[in-house]
């Protein structure tokens, strides 16, 4: 076997809740978006989450949502990227990759409040040699003045925003009516942690992003929304298709 070709299946047997996806049964295969990056790219990765170990920087998104974000960028050439929580950079290297690949350059603003955050991933972004396709911003993603700046980088008004922030239900509603307004027609909202078992990650207890899509997708009619695995309430229970039991929102804007 080559050197490197088992790649993310060495996690099959770690026992951190953060590979709790590799070890789901069936799952003894390097999937799409690990198995399409070339060797230095997922050397990267590797080292992302050796070092990311190491420092207890874990809260990224798992494969079924960078899988689906995968599909989205790489089949439909979604080229003007917005993503809301950046955290240690993880999907932020993944999508820029994407990118890279599609020659797509100024292709993603990703944005986050925290400074020790953005100043890691940024890291990792240089280090990955992404600095053409990727903006790492430090900013409110509830500031109008955030839209403007992703407007600016990305040079257009974005295609596909991604919301993995800060799961508060307050926020949430500020960010979706916010930048569904800054999304082009046709074009698409993903938000991560919309099921029930999600909530308790909102820290006001104000019932986080479940709250806010539920109360949103009734106020805005003429959105189309989808939500998956939103009843889910344990990572425990047996998963449907989807696996992921932080759910997923999809709203997408109809075309003018």
């Amino acid at each position: 076997m080559e050197p490197g070709a088992l790649r993310s299946r060495e996690w099959t047997g770690n026992p951190s809740p953060r590979y709790w996806w590799h070890r789901l049964p069936g799952m003894d295969f390097v999937p799409a978006v690990y198995s399409d990056l070339s060797a230095d790219e997922w050397a990267i990765v590797r080292e992302w989450y050796a070092a990311t170990d190491l420092s207890c920087s874990i809260g990224e998104a798992a494969v079924p949502l960078l899988s689906t974000l995968h599909g989205f960028i790489l089949g439909s050439h979604a080229a003007r990227i917005v993503q809301l929580g950046t955290h240690a950079g993880y999907s932020t290297l993944l999508l820029g990759f994407a990118l890279r690949r599609m020659n797509a350059q100024r292709g993603l603003f990703t944005l986050d409040i925290d400074t020790t955050m953005c100043s890691v991933a940024r890291s990792w972004v240089q280090r990955a040699g992404l600095g053409n396709f990727v903006n790492v911003a430090h900013g409110n993603s509830v500031d109008p003045a955030s839209v403007n700046a992703a407007w600016e980088y990305l040079g257009g008004t974005p295609e596909l925003i991604i919301l993995d922030s800060s799961h508060e239900y307050g926020a949430t509603l500020i960010e979706l009516d916010l930048w569904f307004e800054a999304l082009a027609p046709g074009g698409l909202m993903v938000i991560h942690d919309v099921s029930k078992f999600a909530q308790t990650f909102d820290v006001t207890g104000q019932g986080g992003v479940r709250r806010a899509f539920d109360e949103w997708r009734v106020a805005n009619r003429g959105a189309e929304t989808f939500l998956l695995n939103g009843e889910t309430r344990s990572m425990d229970l047996p998963r449907p298709l989807y696996k992921d039991a932080c759910g997923l929102g999809l709203i997408h804007k109809p075309g003018a």
